[in-house]
């Protein structure tokens, strides 16, 4: 049986940025894990879809810092989807294992 990970709620702004579009989205990162996080689309015409691989960019005011994260969808309801992380450089194997 897999381990779930403990999630953290947080209000946190971010930008969404779907590998293969051109557009930035803006959204909420309304809870946080190690292994993920649940995102809110606040603004943008295109809802990320399961599959899609993303760039997350957290600017974290508290930590005068700007984070950079990479994931997966691996679920959307609404303008809600759920995030798993991936390492940057696996990215473009996800992206290319969606057509296969």
């Amino acid at each position: 049986m897999q381990e779930v990970a403990r999630r953290f709620t947080t209000n946190e702004l971010a930008t969404i940025e779907v590998f293969g579009r051109m557009e930035t989205m803006k959204g909420m990162m309304k809870n946080l894990s190690v292994s993920g996080c649940f995102l809110e689309l606040t603004k943008g015409d295109y809802v990320p879809q399961e599959g899609d691989c993303i760039r997350l960019i957290l600017p974290l005011k508290s930590l005068n810092k700007t984070r950079n994260l990479f994931g997966q969808v691996v679920w959307k309801k609404g303008v809600g989807f759920g995030v798993t992380f991936i390492k940057k450089e696996d990215i473009s194997k996800k992206m290319l294992s969606r057509f296969q």
